[in-house]
């Protein structure tokens, strides 16, 4: 393999210099001339009728300068996977905080007076919030009446789109996989462990609140800047909504202050501001509270997780069934995702024989759930790793063999009848449990004071079937401007960007110029989603790449006398092969304006698509239905107070196999980002709802963890056990969401190490800890 000196090497962050200096601009910092100010009105009814909306005083309130409600909303239905929502409510309310109106104002208090004017009269409907009893097939409350009738996308060739069953009206989604026969499995097992595990709805915790400011232009068009990272997604969402021809929509996403799965789907939010600007004719801007981020953002999906394994008595599992309760909220938009890509989890690890997996999305009349990195990775290892321990300890063996001895291996199908390559999970797991002295005893301790050490493992796919497009252009000084709409969110992809074209054209990083994400500028991109950004729109980038080259040698072949095949590219010189000195600078290519010699400018375009398969939704086979894994295991040591419940993270290890690592530093940041999402979903993180209505939307009731609740950094290891992809760019695969996977499940082990406790239901608070040693 040629030996590389851009990639795999932990350069600077393209970006970070302004960062740190604060020149970075967010679109919450954008002001435009006449900019109006938007707040939304939203319901305090979990389940209502709307028998009248009057908004005269409002709109006479002197500075405001638009309202808007779903009478003033175009005819249809929105959403992208299932079309089953208002951008206002116009006949039903299914939530509290569900947007009923907007207004548009001089300033946010003004806005918000006039919010507060406005009159509804509602009837008041029964309501559901338990997705077990929205889940039967005679449910006390149906949700959505017409759900049959709603339409939305399909990832080309997996044949997901809307499945409706007549027999359960809650259900938005079912997710089936069966490989094998289980009841046969399980009929010739020496041992059988059924458990139930549940998981809570999660707020991303972002910084910087959801955004927009949407300004209407002279041509009927929009141009749009928001804290979203997808540019085309939304952009032809508003395009159907709006009838607005695409070509007049430009959506520009600037920075933002952090992600992790919470800006995916911000269209709702961009229709709402778009049909303010364009009532009152001026750039209008919204901006959401803190606690309508909790209400309206789309939060991680609770879920209820029942597990049942078969095994033989040297621990080999045979046979394994699993039925995942996903409570989708009152829009299903975002639970049908959930529902398939929750399940991935689950197939990417271990080899069972037998398997049965039923995944439910189900309507209740909580608020919608949304994109949280990891699509569930975190409740689905708890479940599994947490069996695992068990059952090694009803057979009496190690944690670390049971394990071992089930993993898949490179060649093997999983049980969803794909063949598994690039499989590092086995390095993963040996390395994390070396690091923490697995096999060492912690001896007697004194005090109330007890420590446990645990293990975890875990995947997370990255989606196929859809497309990432690049394009590269040489300029005449020999920089590298590269365009892709892959947003940088945090996780540093234009570094990444960067280091992959300076690979390509041999020379440095700071070569590269790249291009931020703007629908008018940079081309198409499905979305920074399901840790693809790295590896698909990657490989799109390297393809430019390859096709700027083979233009660039051939305007040079006429110079040199050479033919393009026989030319190499290095430090801005475009040399013949294995004549090093025998070359010519790219700039002598190029006219004193900026053309080549030979006409117009060079550029190359890449075009990537991951080919994937007809899935059988009956089944969930199919030869190739995902575009890969990523692999990781935490080990952690803990210590628990047996006479207060405290959990305290002592040290952690993390080993994760991302293939070839692009840039080792920032991949060892996103472990790290790993250990503070694992520790605050482990220990602290819940969403607290009571009849519907959350009761902690801030950060001072949503506990997260401090600084001193995570272990000293000299106790955090993290490290790369790479096996290269041999689809992805240089090697390397999808990964940031990988180590959001395993730690909680290796705290909750470590938890019963230390303590002989089991919890089922996660946090792992101070009260539930305390509660479970009492009941010991």
């Amino acid at each position: 393999m040629t030996e590389l000196s851009v990639v795999g090497k932990s350069i600077p962050r393209i970006d970070g210099r302004e960062k740190v200096t604060g020149e970075t601009r967010f679109s919450a910092d954008l002001q435009l001339p006449g900019m109006l100010h938007g707040k939304l009105l939203r319901s305090s009814h979990p389940h209502a009728r709307i028998v009248a909306i009057d908004t005269s005083r409002a709109e006479q309130l002197p500075g405001v300068k638009a309202v808007v409600t779903g009478r003033d909303a175009p005819p249809g239905k929105f959403g992208f996977y299932n079309r089953g929502r208002d951008v206002f409510a116009r006949e039903t309310v299914r939530y509290i905080g569900e947007p009923l109106a907007a207004i548009a104002a001089e300033s946010t208090d003004l806005a918000e007076e006039a919010a507060a004017l406005i009159k509804i009269r509602f009837e008041e409907l029964p309501a559901v919030f338990d997705p077990e009893e929205a889940l039967k097939p005679n449910p006390t409350v149906i949700v959505h009446s017409d759900l049959s009738e709603y339409g939305g996308h399909s990832v080309p060739g997996a044949g997901w789109g809307v499945l409706f069953d007549p027999e359960l009206p809650n259900v938005y989604f079912h997710r089936k996989i069966r490989h094998g026969d289980t009841a046969r499995g399980f009929a010739g097992v020496d041992l059988t462990l059924e458990n139930r595990f549940a998981a809570p709805r999660m707020h991303h915790g972002v910084l910087e609140p959801h955004n927009c400011v949407v300004r209407p232009e002279a041509d009927g068009g929009l141009t749009i800047w928001a804290t979203t990272t997808r540019l085309y997604v939304p952009r032809a969402e508003l395009s159907s909504l709006l009838k607005i021809p695409i070509s007049k929509i430009r959506v520009i996403a600037p920075l933002i202050g952090g992600s992790f799965g919470a800006r995916n789907h911000q269209e709702l939010l961009l229709a709402q501001a778009a049909m303010l600007a364009i009532k009152s004719g001026r750039p209008v801007k919204v901006t959401l509270s803190r606690e309508e981020c909790f209400l309206d953002n789309m939060t991680r999906e609770p879920t209820v997780i029942y597990i049942k394994d078969g095994v033989k008595k040297d621990g080999t599992l045979v046979a394994r069934e699993m039925k995942i309760i996903i409570n989708g909220g009152a829009h299903g938009s975002s639970a049908l995702p959930c529902t398939r890509n929750m399940p991935f989890t689950a197939t990417g690890v271990y080899r069972v024989p037998h398997f049965s997996l039923d995944a439910y999305g189900v309507a209740t009349n909580e608020p919608p759930i949304g994109s949280f990195a990891g699509f569930g990775n975190m409740q689905v290892s708890y479940a599994i790793e947490s069996q695992m321990d068990m059952l090694a300890e009803r057979l009496g063996l190690d944690q670390l063999e049971i394990r071992r001895k089930n993993l898949l291996r490179e060649g093997e199908e999983d049980v969803c009848g794909q063949t598994i390559h690039s499989i590092g999970i086995r390095e993963c797991l040996d390395r994390a449990a070396e690091a923490v002295e697995w096999e060492k005893p912690i001896g007697l301790e004194r005090g109330p004071w007890r420590r446990g050490k645990g293990i975890g493992l875990g995947c997370k796919h990255s989606a196929g079937g859809v497309t990432s497009v690049a394009s590269v252009k040489v300029h005449e000084d020999a920089t590298i401007e590269v365009r892709h709409s892959a947003h940088d969110q945090g996780q540093g992809v234009n570094t990444v960007m960067a280091q992959l074209a300076a690979e390509a054209f041999k020379t440095s990083a700071d070569k590269v110029k790249v291009v931020h994400t703007d629908s008018a500028v940079t081309p198409y991109e499905f979305g920074t989603v399901s840790s693809r950004s790295t590896h698909q729109t990657g490989v799109a980038l390297l393809k430019a790449c390859a096709d700027a080259r083979r233009k660039l040698f051939a305007h040079a072949s006429a110079r040199l006398g050479i033919p393009a095949d026989g030319l190499d590219i290095g430090d801005g010189r475009v040399f013949v092969k294995g004549v090093p000195e025998r070359a010519i600078r790219v700039s002598e290519l190029f006219t004193p304006l900026g053309y080549l010699t030979s006409g117009g400018e060079l550029v190359g375009w890449g075009v990537h698509t991951v080919v994937i398969s007809q899935e059988d939704m009956q089944t969930g086979q199919g030869k190739r239905i995902i575009d890969g894994y990523g692999y990781g295991a935490n080990a952690v040591e803990v210590a628990v107070n047996v006479e207060t419940g405290e959990v305290k993270v002592l040290q952690v290890a993390g080993y994760f196999d991302m293939g070839q690592a692009i840039n080792p530093k920032m991949c060892e940041s996103q472990m790290e980002m790993g250990v503070g999402f694992g520790i605050g979903c482990a220990l602290f993180e819940e969403i607290v709802i009571e009849d519907g209505k959350i009761v902690n939307p801030d950060f001072v009731d949503y506990k997260v963890p401090s600084a001193e609740d995570l272990p000293l950094m000299s106790k955090v290891k993290s490290g790369i056990a790479a096996a290269p992809d041999r689809d992805g760019p240089f090697g390397a695969k999808g990964f940031g969401e990988v180590p959001l996977a395993p730690l909680a499940a290796a705290i909750g082990n470590a938890l019963h190490n230390a303590a002989g406790i089991r919890l089922m239901d996660i946090p792992l608070t101070r009260e539930k800890v305390l509660k479970a040693l009492k009941g010991r």
